[in-house]
């Protein structure tokens, strides 16, 4: 089915859910059903505020943080400006390496964002993170009226080579206390290169339950990354050569791809002890449930699975150089299960990995009391993790006359861990406002791993604004994922005996948004990092080493002129185990004004930059980036540009990517041996609606 069928699709299906949706005008917004209210309506009342609409469109948005146990009000994303933006990986970090293509792996820069991976994570869909919608990424609604959010962008040119991207969100509540809602996004990019294919499917259904002594969140999702790969150009001088076309330069890899799936179930309840307390507003006096302390129960179950499939287990080029004939994986190189080529049909490489895992925690909460001085949250927990994983199996079986592992099949082994936990948090404070939790692992194969995390947010309020300063501090002991230290497939094979990682990290920030202005810096230092070296297997750092961020952020207003920089400036101690551009920064200079008073309009160009670094390689088999010291790519200025549109309730871009490939002859790499989409228009359009 094509990203143009299912949007079709998907309005249709919108706008009939839509329909049947119906409330009664008393709606009440509190998301809890929290109040019993006195008041004097009478039947007759109601039939009569029934014939009209005169509900008011409100909606509050909030997630749920620390193991789903803390409720944080924040924002849905229908910003105006940035909405140009569409690539995930760049709204969510200011640089990042990518093999190119929209939808295929990529890691950020930032070493802070990268070196936050859940160690609960399925490995081999770390360099997806960008791409999926993941449980921390679902905010949960209460909405007197259905929502509805769809979007949808394309290149000008979208065949055959073309590039599509699809979001759909809708939510609605059944009555005041009950709230659904589902989201659909896809990218599907043929990209302009042989063989790089990315389809990333994310399908997620939400819903919430909020009455006086009972919530209830659950979240249904389903993401699959179904990508080529092209193992990168044969000959990476290619892109200078104004007389070929990215479709006539000749990749690694034919036959080549990787099936990624992620499917989730959360479901986190929690009963309320508390008392009803009188209420009284204006004229209207009313009992109001005011919880004290909570009995909570989170479930949690993933199915996670790479599958890696090569026609050519071992492919070759025969150079007109000196190089000869040269092998993807080394001339030494001999497939572990089999080496033999296959067809599409039935390929020459099968490896199936996988990770399964069931997760139980149980909370007693002590609530914060708002608005009273002198309280905080406070919640202790115990939790138990059930996991189990697969790889290709490397036991021989006897064949008469072969001695070969079978193609396909798996082996699994199984893990349990069983931890502690707990919090301090005090959320709704005007003085200070703070979080500190905790977790000890006491059984399994994570026994002795400990991670402590710590913030401080202090406002500071003046007659024109209010700004904050926010410190940040963690101390993790991690032992490695269990692929670190075992793993066998038909190109790979390693047993390892990792030792825990140690990592303590600080950061500061001091935050203005009234004048559009942030500062602050991050420090880490960390022992026995695990990182993936030259050899692309994994390792661990044989030294102790630091990293540094200085970052700022300052937007600028002239009267209709708008200038927005950023800049990241990162140091290590070491160059050996992990590489990052040293200066990263993104400037964006717009004219804005409107049109008939009805018609906003920005035009204007996006500029990044990274400096030149050793980007790490990326191999196929494993799906990961390894580290380098041969190629160095950066120190290309990035330009696009872009008029935004927006008129009432939808907004729309047109878009000219990468300018810089029409006016300066150099490489335009995003990661070694990957260049980025030549100059492309592009538009794209967002529709809201809540009517």
């Amino acid at each position: 089915m094509s990203i143009q069928l299912k949007f079709i699709t998907l309005v249709t299906l919108l706008f009939a859910s839509g329909l049947t949706y119906a409330q009664n005008s008393n709606y009440s917004q509190n998301s809890s059903g929290s109040s019993r209210g006195q008041g004097n309506n009478s039947s007759n009342k109601r039939k009569a505020d029934a014939k009209k609409d005169t509900i008011v469109f409100k909606m509050k948005v909030y997630e749920l943080q620390n193991g789903y146990s803390q409720i944080k009000q924040t924002k849905l994303d229908t910003a105006f400006v940035d909405f140009q933006t569409y690539n995930p990986a760049l709204k969510k970090s200011i640089s990042s390496e990518s093999l190119g293509n929209i939808g295929l792996s990529a890691q950020s820069n930032d070493y802070f964002q990268r070196s936050a991976s859940d160690p609960n994570e399925f490995l081999f869909l770390r360099n997806y993170q960008d791409f999926g919608v993941w449980p921390k990424d679902i905010r949960f609604y209460n909405t007197t009226k259905p929502f509805t959010l769809l979007e949808y962008g394309q290149w000008f040119n979208n065949k055959p080579k073309g590039e599509s991207w699809l979001h759909a969100f809708q939510t609605q509540n059944i009555n005041p206390s009950f709230n659904f809602g589902f989201s659909y996004d896809a990218i599907t990019s043929q990209g302009k290169y042989l063989n790089q294919q990315a389809k990333d499917n994310a399908l997620n259904l939400f819903g919430s339950y909020n009455v006086d002594r009972y919530d209830l969140w659950f979240i249904i999702g389903k993401n699959k990354f179904s990508d080529q790969e092209n193992g990168g150009l044969l000959n990476p001088t290619d892109i200078q050569n104004p007389d070929l076309k990215p479709e006539n330069m000749p990749v690694w890899f034919t036959g080549t791809s990787a099936i990624t799936n992620n499917t989730f179930l959360i479901i986190s309840h929690q009963y309320k002890f508390g008392k009803w307390v009188k209420m009284k507003e204006k004229d209207e006096t009313y009992e109001k449930f005011v919880p004290r302390f909570t009995l909570m129960h989170t479930f949690e179950w993933s199915n996670n699975s790479r599958t890696y499939l090569e026609v050519e287990p071992n492919p070759s080029f025969d150079f007109t150089d000196a190089r000869g004939m040269t092998y993807f994986y080394g001339t030494q190189h001999l497939p572990y299960i089999n080496s033999a080529t296959g067809t599409t049909t039935t390929p020459g490489t099968q490896d199936n990995t996988g990770m399964n895992r069931v997760t139980n925690l149980f909370y007693l909460k002590g609530v914060e009391v708002p608005g009273k001085k002198l309280t905080f949250g406070k919640q202790a927990y115990i939790g138990n993790d059930l996991i189990n994983m697969y790889f290709p199996r490397e036991q021989l079986i006897y064949t008469p006359g072969v001695m070969k592992p079978p193609l396909g099949l798996t082996q699994s082994r199984s893990q349990m861990n069983t931890f502690l936990g707990g919090s301090i948090f005090r959320t709704d404070a005007k003085f200070l406002n703070f979080n500190a939790t905790g977790r000890y692992y006491i059984q399994g194969y994570r026994l002795g791993d400990f991670d402590l995390t710590g913030q401080i947010e202090k406002p500071i309020r003046t007659s024109r604004d209010t700004s904050f300063i926010r410190l940040s501090g963690s101390m993790t002991n991690t032992t490695p994922d269990y692929f670190y230290q075992h793993y066998y497939s038909n190109h790979f094979k390693w047993n390892n005996d990792f030792n825990k990682t140690y990592e303590l990290k600080i950061g500061a920030i001091y935050d203005n948004p009234f004048r559009r202005f942030k500062l602050g810096f991050k420090y880490s230092i960390v022992s026995r990092y695990m990182y993936w070296n030259e050899a692309s297997l994994p390792a661990q750092a044989s030294s102790e080493f630091s990293v540094i961020q200085f970052f700022i952020r300052k937007d600028f207003k002239f009267g209709p002129l708008n200038l927005q920089n950023s800049v990241m400036y990162q140091k290590s101690t070491t160059s050996v185990f992990i590489h990052v551009p040293e200066v990263s920064t993104r400037n964006t200079i717009f004219i804005a004004g409107n049109v008939a008073k009805v018609l906003a309009v920005q035009l204007g160009l996006d500029l990044r930059y990274d400096a030149a670094y050793y980007a790490d390689y990326y191999s196929p088999a494993i799906g990961m980036f390894y580290v380098q010291q041969n190629q160095k790519i950066g120190d290309y200025p990035w330009v696009d540009g872009f008029v935004n549109l927006k008129l009432k309730r939808t907004r729309f871009y047109v878009k000219y990517s990468n300018l810089t490939t029409k006016f300066i002859k150099k490489d335009y790499y995003t990661a070694p041996g990957y260049p980025a989409q030549i100059g492309t228009l592009a538009f794209g359009v967002s529709w809201t609606f809540y009517n």
